[in-house]
């Protein structure tokens, strides 16, 4: 198998394929995307929505620049995205960049202005929510599969393609996040040497977001002794 695979680093015409993949990720274990709640009331799809997102850098991880994808005789089936994590800000939107996702979608500064308005309710108003707080300087996300190529071991040559690229970068240490229930993902990453850090459990998140939400677990792996290949 590992001789029909290979890697490559993202371009733009790889937008929609990366679109496809985060919206993919964002799913399990509640198979809902986040994303559609914080759209409601803005006549806007979530592809279109992600698609806008990279075109514009208005994430805080998951740019065009970090994303890793694997392909399989030459057709794009799954990607992950490895990043050192923005120090001041790790919340999911790179807010001044808003305006330029709402020139792609031709949204109104009214609904602009209401998304941004939700989005802070959403974390709290705070830009620095501790549960996303990195815990490595390289950071594994937006790991995804394509529901059509499951089941072949993609998703570990995947994370071992982003470990050794973080040893490349000389990195000690990576770090990645599941949501509580998402099992499947927690079996792979302890596969490849991931053990669990640190766990948000459902009242948390009912505390601090009035939010009913299953939480969700970070994972850490030593890069210097694990072994890649």
């Amino acid at each position: 198998m590992k001789s029909q695979l290979s890697t490559r680093k993202a371009n733009r015409q790889d937008i929609p394929f990366l679109a496809r993949i985060e919206y993919e990720a964002s799913l399990p274990p509640l198979n809902h995307c986040f994303w559609e709640d914080l759209l409601e009331g803005t006549q806007t799809e979530v592809l279109p929505f992600i698609e806008a997102k990279l075109k514009a850098d208005a994430g805080n991880w998951g740019l065009l620049e970090d994303f890793v994808i694997v392909e399989e005789q030459g057709k794009p089936v799954a990607a992950a995205a490895g990043y050192c994590p923005n120090q001041d800000n790790y919340s999911p939107l790179n807010l001044s960049n808003l305006d330029k996702m709402a020139q792609e979608l031709n949204w109104s500064q009214e609904i602009a202005e209401g998304f941004r308005d939700g989005y802070l309710q959403f974390l709290g108003g705070n830009l620095r929510p501790l549960f996303l707080s990195p815990q490595a300087t390289w950071i594994i996300e937006t790991v995804a599969v394509l529901p059509e190529a499951r089941g072949k071991g993609l998703g570990k040559f995947l994370i071992k393609a982003l470990l050794e690229e973080g040893k490349r970068q000389q990195h000690s240490y990576g770090g990645i996040m599941i949501l509580n229930g998402n099992d499947a993902a927690r079996r792979t990453y302890e596969a490849v040497g991931f053990k669990p850090y640190q766990t948000f459990y459902e009242d948390y998140f009912r505390d601090q977001f009035n939010l009913e939400f299953p939480g969700v677990t970070k994972f850490g792996v030593d890069l210097n002794k694990i072994e890649i290949s």
